[in-house]
């Protein structure tokens, strides 16, 4: 996923770090697209660390009663990031994007980019969708937070796909994430999620923290695998509260 010259920073540079395919360069983007860590990113950080990469925590989904209200929302997913010339069966539905989106709108950070002309930050795409308030099924995890950034719904179908990759890998990133898994397909036969190159057991309805700055990437081999993916504003407190949700306290 390429920046563009014409595209922008929050700092309001260029963006001329990052090469055509994707790859950054992290030396000449420090203090612009890549601030340097402050002490609140120390000790968020660390404490995450603490608790390890792909996390239980004691939230579960009720799978039955999600499936019951996604049903009517069936013919509003979109293809996520659609590339030219590749098959990657991948949807999403977005429960918080930006001002004015549809559920459509918003689901990759490339897509927000192209709209707005610059880059931003997770926390900056806060605002529910019509979505958020049809599906019951996710506010007790949803509301234990004040305020969320984006925060979509992705549905992997036969042969759909995330290829190996890193999400804000810097110490300095503005959110973490909570994964929860939504159906109930994802044993290692039809789905799969590999976390730090190790293939992970993943139980249906089950959320969980993941450290998202490793690599991962996931498969699909069957049909309607939904995930949520929330980002969390990080903060101390919001960091606490994880350490509250864990399922191994």
């Amino acid at each position: 996923m390429a920046y563009k010259d014409e595209e922008f920073a929050p700092s309001g540079h260029k963006i001329d770090w990052i090469a055509p395919n994707g790859q950054i360069n992290y030396v000449k983007g420090v203090g612009i697209d890549v601030p340097m860590p402050d002490i609140n990113d120390v000790m968020c950080e660390l404490q995450l660390q603490a608790l390890g990469d792909f996390v239980p925590l004691s939230h579960l989904i009720n799978v039955q009663d999600f499936k019951r209200e996604i049903k009517a929302w069936d013919d509003k997913w979109v293809p996520y990031l659609r590339t030219e010339g590749v098959t990657n069966d991948r949807e999403g539905l977005m429960l918080i994007g930006m001002e004015g989106d549809t559920v459509g709108d918003s689901l990759s950070m490339p897509e927000i980019r192209k709209r707005v002309g610059r880059k931003l930050l997770e926390s900056e795409i806060n605002v529910p969708t019509e979505l958020y308030d049809a599906m019951p099924s996710l506010h007790p995890l949803l509301n234990t937070f004040d305020v969320l950034g984006r925060t979509m719904l992705v549905k992997l179908n036969k042969g759909g796909w995330f290829p190996p990759h890193r999400d804000h890998p810097v110490l300095s990133r503005d959110c973490f994430r909570i994964v929860a898994f939504c159906s109930e397909n994802t044993d290692h036969s039809t789905f799969e999620w590999e976390h730090d190159y190790t293939r992970r057991s993943i139980q249906p309805g089950r959320s969980y923290y993941v450290d998202t700055r490793k690599v991962h990437r996931t498969a699909c081999w069957g049909h309607d695998s939904i995930h949520l993916v929330v980002n969390i504003p990080k903060t101390w407190e919001n960091v606490l509260k994880v350490m509250s949700m864990t399922q191994h306290y």
